[in-house]
């Protein structure tokens, strides 16, 4: 079973840690896999030994760009680099990471490839983090609508990895607009025999090259602030600085700024550390135990991505989340606005808005999260989406 898997990521984690966990249980299923990375590098990301990864050239997509759907320049170099790697290794399945739900800039330099797989037979499937449908305001425009269509029939299927439906509604429910819910729900309905939902994709160890912390007290009450890539929402950082100082002087706080942090807004949070922090506040680029600090910190704050998500659905952990939000939310769907209503729901997070985020509110979040009955972890089925999807990929049709 040869697999041909193409993903970006915009320097997030979210979408890189996904599509190398499955990768990763594709290999362990024997499969051979090639993988065409089309962001730019990140290289403390650890990939499985036994698959081979080429960069695709002249990457257009990063930190900046969340709002931009601009077709870029290196479009048609670009497709010709993915259709040679598709020719020369003749794969038995082409998987896409998020396209077409989201992604849909690089229609052309995957269209090309998606037209002689097609011809030659080979199954074509997406792996779909979350039921999110971008640009879904765009679906009034019948041209629009129709590429829109005529780019989801090449699909064979659409892995989605979730639990079944558990994140279709709550997305579906936080679309503004009575008219784009109608459209977003009429899509999902006309996909139902494509989609496969596969359980959440649980993030594996893959990152290299963190920080290494100090020794830290595991006896004392821990707050962990972690902000994904590190893309976004640079005051998560700085309020939790300054918020945890209103918690009493037997908190510590482990902070994780994310790998995409740049130099400079790692200088602004040295910055805002007081000489009272010395010994109670850790600051680090990245980590390789994340997920470990995760499960046995007392709260964590954070935006409300996937992985992080799920690691906290999985260990029951105390959480306040800030769910990022931009002009496209109001127009079309928001996966972290509709995943933290799922987390304040059934693992009681409190949710906070980062327009509106001071150090008082923070901290006061944090008191409530420390004082109340930590959360039932979610059933262990909802976390094995990799190992469910690589079965259902080297099966076969």
């Amino acid at each position: 079973m040869r697999v041909l898997f193409h993903y970006t990521h915009k320097e997030t984690l979210g979408h890189t840690t996904r599509s190398i966990s499955l990768v990763s249980a594709l290999c362990q299923h024997k499969a051979e896999v090639l993988v065409l990375q089309g962001g730019i590098p990140q290289p403390f990301i650890r990939f499985p030994k036994n698959c081979q990864v080429l960069d695709i050239p002249q990457p257009f997509d990063a930190r900046t760009s969340f709002q931009e759907h601009a077709i870029p320049i290196s479009a048609h170099k670009r497709a010709q680099f993915i259709l040679k790697a598709a020719i020369d290794f003749s794969p038995d399945v082409f998987i896409t990471e998020f396209f077409p739900f989201g992604r849909l800039s690089y229609t052309p330099e995957l269209l090309p490839t998606l037209r002689y797989l097609r011809k030659k037979g080979v199954r074509i499937m997406a792996s779909i983090g979350y039921p999110l449908l971008v640009d879904l305001d765009k679906l009034e425009d019948k041209k629009f609508a129709a590429l829109h269509k005529a780019i989801f029939a090449f699909f064979d299927t659409f892995l989605v990895h979730t639990p079944p439906g558990l994140e279709t509604s709550y997305i579906q429910n936080t679309i503004q607009s009575p008219t784009l819910s109608k459209s977003y729900a009429a899509i999902i309905r006309s996909l139902k025999e494509k989609i496969i939902y596969t359980g959440y994709v649980y993030p594996e160890k893959i990152i290299t090259g963190g920080t290494k912390l100090p020794a830290i007290k595991s006896t004392t009450p821990t707050i962990v602030v972690s902000r994904g890539g590190g893309a976004v929402y640079p005051k998560l950082i700085t309020r939790a600085i300054e918020a945890q100082r209103l918690c009493g002087d037997k908190i510590q706080t482990i902070i994780a700024c994310g790998p995409a942090t740049t130099s400079k807004e790692m200088a602004l949070f040295q910055s805002c550390l007081k000489p009272q922090d010395k010994g109670r506040v850790f600051l680090a680029k990245h980590l390789d135990d994340l997920d470990d600090r995760l499960r046995t910190c007392q709260v964590s704050i954070s935006l409300c991505g996937y992985n992080t998500s799920a690691q906290l659905m999985r260990y029951g952990t105390p959480s306040v989340i800030v769910p990022y939000q931009n002009s496209l939310s109001q127009t079309s769907t928001n996966d972290q606005v509709a995943r933290a209503k799922l987390l304040a729901e059934h693992f009681q997070s409190t949710i906070l808005d980062y327009d509106k985020l001071s150090a008082q509110l923070l901290g006061q979040a944090i008191k409530e999260q420390m004082s109340s009955p930590r959360p039932k972890p979610a059933p262990d089925d909802w976390f094995n989406g990799a190992d469910f999807a690589a079965r259902f990929i080297v099966a076969g049709p």
